[in-house]
């Protein structure tokens, strides 16, 4: 493969593949042995139209490397062609298997133990601002939600015609201006992507993988992922009300000590702007395929559920939150009278482990 030959020059060893762990129009992600002993390497090769995800990922595991973190240790990272070198966190199972498994148990803790990764990395890069800036090296912004919002905003203009509905510029203005809406003192350095599957359980604890997406931006925004749940994932099941409140809590005591804006009142308006907002924002996603979409998910549902469900609960979970954000609660409402009415009355269910 030449992307061990070029992660190997950059080592200076031989790699040989063992397999592919992963491979997609963004990436590839193969296991290989280093000079033909037992130890391995992760390699992980981002596509030439992906340099930016490259950025992140490398820029942030510079900044988080050698500091006992639960991520994976950066070896190595080549910009020609872009890809990183990562130590090998091994083949143990991810939150997304016990939410699809049978074990409310196993889930639950699993769940416990995303929470406390991702509250371990969110209260000891609270000061990492002007590190990841200069690792991104000026090439990609520090907080990418802002331009990941204005997309939104586009798209749902362009899209929700389709469904008879015409969004108006308070509803997409509340949109695409969400990440100002939060509140001050609330930044870290994130994955922003901690999907179910976006991790490892190593005897050490779980570990978070794939940091393509990373930004410094506010914790609310990871927060959501737990009340949406799992905005940009496709295993976005639903959690019952107490399992995510109580990982939330947990959360929120983790980081409390380094980051008090989470402990305040005031943090619970903020997950509700992040929570409206990726609820609109994912369904400019996933609009699209919805509206092609049979009505039962490929494989009877069992990876995932339909995109329109997944809409259709979102738009309740916005409606829910009209005095925070007004203009979308509304627009939300008329999404979903369409949708109904178009797909008829759908409910997301919870993740197979809590059936």
């Amino acid at each position: 493969m030449d992307i061990l030959a070029n992660a190997g020059r950059a080592l200076g060893c031989t790699l040989a593949a063992v397999e592919t762990l992963r491979s997609s129009s963004r990436s590839q992600v193969v296991r290989a042995t280093v000079d033909g002993g037992p130890g391995t390497v992760i390699v992980k090769a981002h596509a030439p139209g992906f340099a930016d995800h490259w950025s992140r990922e490398s820029a942030a595991l510079a900044v988080l490397r050698g500091r006992g973190l639960p991520v994976p240790d950066l070896i190595a990272a080549v910009d020609d062609p872009p890809l990183v070198v990562l130590a090998d966190v091994g083949d143990g199972p991810s939150l997304a298997d016990a939410l699809l498994g049978d074990d409310a148990g196993v889930a639950t803790q699993r769940l416990y133990w995303w929470a406390d990764a991702l509250a371990t990395v969110h209260a000891a890069t609270t000061g990492d601002g002007p590190r990841f800036a200069a690792a991104l090296g000026g090439v990609s912004s520090l907080d990418s939600m802002p331009d990941l919002l204005a997309l939104a905003a586009d798209l749902l203009a362009a899209r929700l015609p389709t469904l008879g509905v015409v969004p108006g510029a308070k509803a997409l203005a509340e949109l695409s201006g969400a990440a100002a809406a939060l509140g001050p003192g609330g930044w870290a350095l994130t994955p922003a992507d901690a999907c179910p599957d976006n991790n490892v359980v190593t005897p050490a604890g779980l570990v978070l993988v794939d940091f393509e997406q990373a930004a410094m931006r506010h914790v609310a925004w990871d927060a959501a992922y737990l009340l949406v749940p799992w905005p940009s994932c496709w295993c976005s099941w639903g959690l019952p009300a107490e399992v995510a409140d109580a990982a939330l809590a947990r959360w929120r005591t983790a980081v409390g000590p380094s980051i008090p804006v989470v402990s305040d009142a005031a943090f619970d308006r903020d997950l509700d702007v992040a929570v409206a907002a990726c609820a609109l924002l994912s369904t400019g996603w996933f609009l699209a395929g919805a509206l092609d979409e049979e009505r039962e998910a490929p494989g009877g549902g069992t990876s995932g559920p339909t995109r329109r469900a997944v809409i259709q609960h979102r738009m309740r979970l916005t409606a829910q939150r009209h005095a925070v954000v007004p203009a979308l609660a509304d627009l939300a409402d008329e999404i979903l009278a369409a949708t109904v009415q178009r797909w008829g009355d759908l409910r997301l269910q919870t993740a197979p482990a809590f059936r």
